[in-house]
């Protein structure tokens, strides 16, 4: 009989003892495994969860504080709603977003504002906190910045700006913004696979940011019909209508009792208006003036210049001086918030379409930044003009050049040198009268849309440390509208009777979505900044034009006014004191000499008083039925130096024709007569100007 073998576990197709073992130690580790991980990516969102909430402490903090105030700033409110949204386009990843939230502070701003801005944070914060990985966060970021942005792009429909801009008409459109998200995964390379849960924040984050787009377009148009109000008296300042000013920012102050434009306006208005000569209207703007520097004391600096000026008009010197240099301490250390106040107009780009829209930004830039009738130094240097010290008048107003230079403030030369020229009169012209003896060069280059840009400078004087910005007017732009360009490199010195040159220029200027180039050019002016003085300088093809349009009447009265405030003059009666005076100088010491050639035509030299340069003059020289432009024409010492080539044989004529020197200036036509006494010989009849012209008559 046989014997069998018993049967064992690996026999019968099991295992042997110590691999079962062995594998169940394996299942053990691996589910072991599965608990660590799963513990891990639990403790890692712990940590992510923490980290979110201490990122997004300071936010809250920040939004429930400001949403306890009932009261609200309406212009507060659309600057934050414009840099909260700017600041999430700018950001590269939510921790920058949200260190850019805490650090802005949301006081004045409305508290329905916030409280839309908060849920729109705690979907984020649910969103943020479920996501451990970095590279999984960035993914997310991308997704929501992206989400938020075009989300605003498509609730609000006709806005100037998409949602940053006041004149769209609202449009909720849930299911469009649902399409830009599926569109926007399937455009995301190695995106992450999302779970139910935050698909369903995905959803919630579209309907926060529906619900603060209604909330963030009601204020929108709020602020737009405020605007209105504030726009039409801005407009009124401009033209110089106090009494509209006054009516239109009393109505806006009574729209937003907590802005500060209008407030500012109204006191301009009470000042320009006289109102401050009496006693009720000097409290009146003195306490409307307190107030707001109490309200706002980080924006002061405009507030205490205008109690400057109504001082001074009060007479009350020594104190309006005071009040003016606090505004001159105050606008450098002011310059960052007040030019960061600029902001919600950015969202208003029409206005800079139309020549009535450039008024508001332009004196609204002025008010803020200390500007044309808002430069404390041209107020304290009106003070010292009318108080006899031109030495220092001349220093306040190189004062506040040099500091529009320093701060780089191109854009407000224009409209500062032309205040000077209207508020300080001859005073300001009599800081440097031979503006019309520097000439500008302009020269398109061969290659690359650039400009080679030179000074001619026929005066006696040097100018030092200057400055060369060109303004240019280009086709599509409104009348005497101007693009700055700083030419080159500023140059140590201008010599006398030499020509600097500036280098070439690149001239490119986006218009309206046009691109300007130097085909486009109008045409060419610029302002030299020197340490001596500040002046326009021309094209002689602009010179001529100008005074040809003087010569032959072709500009209206109010262009008239204009080109005077431009050309040199104060109204009143300095001006007529400065006309008598030219002209009498003009008697008494014009020169005229032959020179004599022995084959060819004689020339003509002529000298006059320098301070006929002050009325930028234009010379022609008439004798018989021809007439000569000055070869030469210089300032020389005490002199202007004209030279006329080859006018006529005068040697042994008797008789003959009269000699006539015809200056076109500002002011009209200055005639110089002189007659023949035989030969080479001739002597002063008369100066007298042409009909019609401040000079008088013939």
């Amino acid at each position: 009989m046989s014997t069998e073998t018993p049967s064992t576990p690996a026999a019968a197709g099991g295992c042997s003892k110590p691999l079962l073992i062995g594998a169940g130690i394996v299942l053990a580790l691996v589910a072991a495994g599965a608990g660590w991980s799963q513990y891990s990516e639990l403790r890692a969102l712990e940590r992510q969860r923490q980290k979110a909430e201490e990122e997004f402490a300071p936010v809250y903090e920040k939004l429930d504080e400001a949403a306890r105030a009932p009261a609200y700033d309406i212009d507060e409110t659309i600057k934050v709603i414009h840099e909260v949204d700017l600041a999430l386009d700018r950001s590269d990843d939510l921790g920058d977003y949200l260190r850019v939230m805490a650090r802005r502070d949301y006081q004045g701003v409305a508290p329905e504002v916030l409280q839309a801005r908060k849920k729109l944070m705690d979907v984020l914060f649910e969103i943020y906190s479920k996501q451990a990985e970095i590279e999984d966060q960035e993914e997310m970021w991308s997704l929501t910045s992206e989400l938020l942005l075009m989300t605003l792009s498509v609730v609000g429909g006709e806005a100037d700006m998409g949602p940053l801009g006041p004149t769209g008409n609202l449009e909720i459109d849930k299911e469009q913004a649902q399409q830009l998200l599926d569109e926007l995964r399937e455009r995301q390379e190695a995106r992450m696979e999302l779970g139910r849960e935050e698909r369903e924040l995905e959803d919630r984050l579209i309907d926060s940011l529906v619900d603060y787009a209604e909330v963030y377009h009601r204020y929108v148009d709020e602020w737009d019909r405020l605007c209105t109000v504030r726009d039409r008296a801005y407009l009124a300042a401009w033209n110089g209508d106090w009494e509209t000013t006054l009516a239109a920012s009393e109505e806006a102050i009574a729209m937003a009792p907590d802005e500060r434009e209008a407030h500012l306006l109204k006191a301009l208005a009470l000042i320009e208006t006289g109102r401050v000569g009496d006693a009720e209207g000097a409290v009146e703007v003195d306490t409307l003036l307190a107030q707001y520097i109490q309200d706002h004391p980080d924006s002061s600096a405009p507030a205490f210049l205008l109690m400057g000026v109504a001082k001074a008009r009060r007479g009350q010197t020594d104190a309006a001086r005071l009040d003016l240099q606090q505004a001159a301490a105050y606008y450098p250390k002011q310059a960052d918030a007040l030019g960061d106040m600029l902001d919600p107009y950015k969202m208003r780009s029409y206005l800079r379409k139309t020549r009535e829209g450039s008024y508001v930004i332009e004196l609204y830039k002025s008010t803020m930044l200390g500007a044309g009738y808002f430069s404390p130094d041209l107020q304290l240097a009106r003070l010292a003009f009318e108080n006899g010290d031109f030495e220092a008048g001349r220093q306040k107003v190189m004062d506040h050049f040099s500091r529009r230079r320093t701060q780089e403030q191109w854009d407000f030369l224009l409209s500062d040198i032309e205040f000077c020229q209207a508020l300080l009169g001859e005073d300001f012209r009599r800081i440097f009268p031979e503006d019309h003896y520097l000439d500008l060069i302009v020269k398109p280059t061969m290659m690359g849309g650039k400009l080679d840009v030179s000074v001619h400078n026929r005066s006696s004087r040097t100018l030092h440390n200057a400055t060369l910005v060109l303004a240019l007017h280009f086709t599509d732009m409104h009348a005497d509208d101007y693009e700055t360009f700083v030419a080159g490199d500023t140059q140590p010195a201008v010599m006398p009777h030499d020509i600097t040159a500036y280098g070439a220029v690149p001239v490119e200027l986006d218009l309206h979505g046009k691109v300007k180039s130097v085909d486009d050019i109008v045409t060419h002016r610029a302002i030299l900044v020197a340490d001596e003085a500040v002046l326009w300088i021309d094209t002689d093809a602009y010179k001529i034009a100008e005074a040809e349009e003087f010569r032959q009447g072709r500009v209206d009265a109010t262009a008239a006014a204009e080109a005077q405030a431009r050309g040199a003059v104060a109204t009143g009666g300095r001006r007529t004191n400065l006309v008598q005076r030219i002209v009498q100088d003009a008697r008494t010491g014009s020169q005229l000499k032959i020179d004599e050639k022995t084959l060819v035509k004689d020339g003509v030299t002529i000298t006059l008083p320098k301070e006929l340069a002050v009325l930028r003059p234009l010379f022609r020289l008439q004798y018989g039925d021809e007439v000569f432009s000055a070869d030469e024409n210089l300032i020389v010492g005490d002199q202007i130096e004209l030279r006329f080539d080859s006018v006529q044989n005068f040697d042994g004529a008797t008789g003959g024709e009269q000699l006539e020197l015809v200056a076109s200036t500002v002011l009209g036509d200055l005639v110089w007569t002189w007659g023949p006494e035989g030969g080479s010989r001739f002597r002063l009849i008369n100066v007298v100007g042409n009909e019609g012209t401040v000079f008088g008559g013939r």
